[in-house]
């Protein structure tokens, strides 16, 4: 008799080869990668498998971009992995031709460029010598803009502060961070140079090359400085040395200011009125490192008076320490010759020396010690 469960239970029932369970894996996608092995058998640095895996990493996406890992080409083997965490799907968007150009394929596709571009960016300022894949296409520059508290501190020149003598200041951040750093908004422009757009940048003419229409824009906007950078890390570099500019302008005292303090260093340098008195102490307080006009303790006015014998200051040579000690043991010695003169020339010597004063009064008795 016939019965269907006996039939679905028969041998069609059995599964086939290919679907029995076995304890291999699937096929691994990443074993067709050019090059790059998968088991490491030989010790490396923590620095070299960190290398190894941003290139392992870069070359599978970018085989899988290009459709060297599937079948055939297109954006059907983008297709997210299974445990791939999914948002929610936006609304769907469409090109003139009625195509859908926010596939999930497509959102996949752009979320592995954004990967890849900062896998490469990280390789390019890690891995000595490394190449970027071919056909990459550049990363759009990263652009922010960091403003300048203007109003909160009406008296405080900013602009000078940032761009230091002849711009130096400024073109050393630009080096330090990697980004170009411009100054833009009202107040950069120079005063009667309005017509021609002129910033405040440092002299690289490739870096500086403006459309006019930014430039009319930038000057509705607060005074905000404009950083440009290849990558986001240069970006946050530049910020962190502007901020850094922006508070020791305007919560440190001026005199205390070391960036001010290098800045009148080097305009006086450039100016050819530069003196080296680092060493050289206050004339107030008697410390080294600054000078008397920035000298922090209450002001002591001490009248110039030099000694004339000891070149001492702020005493006469009348009140000198050491004239009165080395008076006391001449005289001692000098004793015995004023007593073989006779008495009219002591006096007389006495009444020369109350008309002269001290220094006189030494001065003759030197004479009469040399006889």
């Amino acid at each position: 008799m016939y019965s269907p469960t006996a039939t679905a239970l028969g041998s069609d029932s059995r599964p086939t080869r290919s679907e029995r369970r076995t304890r291999w894996g699937p096929e691994s996608q990443v074993a067709e990668l050019n090059g790059l092995k998968t088991a490491i058998t030989t010790a490396m640095t923590p620095e070299q498998l960190d290398a190894y895996a941003l290139r392992f990493r870069i070359e599978e996406i970018d085989q899988k971009m290009q459709g060297g890992v599937g079948v055939g080409g297109g954006d059907h083997h983008l297709t997210p992995p299974p445990n791939f965490k999914r948002s929610p799907s936006p609304p769907p968007e469409y090109d003139a031709s009625g195509r859908r150009t926010n596939t999930r394929q497509h959102r996949y596709r752009q979320g592995l460029e954004q990967e890849r571009q900062a896998l490469v960016g990280a390789a390019l300022g890690t891995i000595p010598g490394y190449q970027q894949p071919h056909g990459l296409r550049r990363q759009p520059p990263v652009i922010t803009k960091v403003y300048i508290p203007v109003h909160d501190f009406p008296g405080i020149n900013f602009i000078g502060q940032i761009l230091g003598p002849r711009g130096r200041s400024l073109a050393d951040m630009n080096e330090q961070s990697g980004a170009h750093i411009a100054i833009r908004g009202k107040g950069s422009v120079k005063e009667g140079r309005a017509g021609h757009h002129h910033h405040h940048h440092n002299n690289n003419n490739t870096n500086t090359t403006n459309n006019n229409n930014n430039n009319n824009n930038d000057q509705h906007e607060p005074l905000h400085c404009l950083i440009k950078a290849d990558t986001q890390e240069k970006a946050d570099h530049a910020k962190r040395l502007i901020n850094e500019v922006i508070e020791a302008a305007a919560y440190a005292p001026e005199a205390q200011n070391p960036r001010k303090r290098d800045q009148l260093r080097q305009l006086a340098v450039i100016n050819g009125t530069f003196r080296d008195d680092e060493g050289r102490a206050c004339d107030n307080c008697g410390e080294t490192g600054h000078r008397r006009y920035f000298c922090t303790m209450p002001a002591r006015f001490v009248a110039g008076v030099t000694c004339h014998f000891c070149n001492g200051a702020g005493h006469v040579a009348r009140d000198c320490p050491q004239k009165k000690s080395t008076s006391a043991g001449a005289g001692a010695a000098a004793g015995v010759g004023l007593a073989k003169m006779p008495p009219w020339r002591v006096d007389r010597l006495a009444r020369e020396r109350e008309a002269a004063g001290p220094d006189a009064e030494f001065e003759q008795l030197l004479l009469e010690l040399g006889g």
